[in-house]
């Protein structure tokens, strides 16, 4: 079965062009937060561009990002580099040579729902992912993505906890001016999505502006999840 979330070369560069033709400015997520803690300046008109996990192909596609004067935020599932079809060591020092051009961030270290998770577990993802990360890269890094896009309150206490000073949400939806620096809404590109479709997203249309408070759908959701899991770890183990 085809990857929804997986985007043919010709189709990628489609994006960027498309990104390009909008006139934004490129940023990082860490920059965007920094902007919204009025830490440092954030122009109006900004687009920030992120890959979550960290496959094999990643570093190719920064290439092409690169060749056409772009920038992009790279979060990295810790445990799985080196795995098969992900990121290799090799790879990811290419990217850590590029600072200009990448910012690199932790993805937690086995990729799970954070908010199904108890505290140990969950420090043991947030925290051990920041850590792995920065003693492969030899320097500190800052800013997660929660895996699968699930965070709730406590969640969210433990990335900052864990120091780093920004985080990525997903939402599918477009991030502003007030919203959470931990946080921060993203719009997710499937196979499905065309240029013109993201160029419609740049210039404002086609996506929601990101709310403040957590839908009751996601509490809804998460719930579930919840008592999912729960049952699941109750079979497995006979109890």
């Amino acid at each position: 079965m085809a990857d929804r979330f997986a985007v043919a070369r010709e189709q990628f560069a489609s994006h960027l062009d498309a990104i390009v033709a909008s006139g934004r400015i490129p940023v990082t997520v860490g920059e965007i937060a920094n902007g919204l803690r009025m830490r440092g300046p954030l122009p109006e008109h900004v687009v920030a561009i992120t890959f979550d996990d960290g496959y094999d192909d990643t570093a190719a596609a920064i290439e092409l990002l690169c060749e056409v004067g772009l920038r992009a935020t790279v979060y990295v599932t810790t445990g799985q580099v080196g795995a098969r079809s992900m990121i290799g060591l090799d790879q990811l020092g290419l990217l850590a040579d590029r600072p200009d051009a990448v910012e690199l961030g932790a993805h937690s270290v086995t990729h799970p729902r954070l908010d199904e998770l108890s505290v140990p577990e969950l420090e043991g993802e947030v925290l051990g992912s920041k850590r792995q990360l920065e003693q492969l890269l030899g320097r500190r890094v800052e800013t997660f993505s929660y895996p699968h896009g699930a965070y709730d309150r406590r969640v969210r206490e433990a990335v900052v906890a864990a120091g780093f000073q920004s985080a990525a949400a997903v939402k599918n939806a477009l991030s502003h001016r007030a919203d959470d620096p931990w946080a921060i809404a993203r719009w997710t590109v499937r196979s499905s999505t065309g240029a013109q479709q993201i160029a419609r997203v740049l210039d404002g249309r086609g996506a929601p502006p990101a709310w403040g408070h957590e839908r009751l759908r996601t509490r809804g959701f998460r719930a579930v999840r919840r008592v999912r899991r729960t049952l699941g770890w109750r079979v497995g183990s006979g109890r």
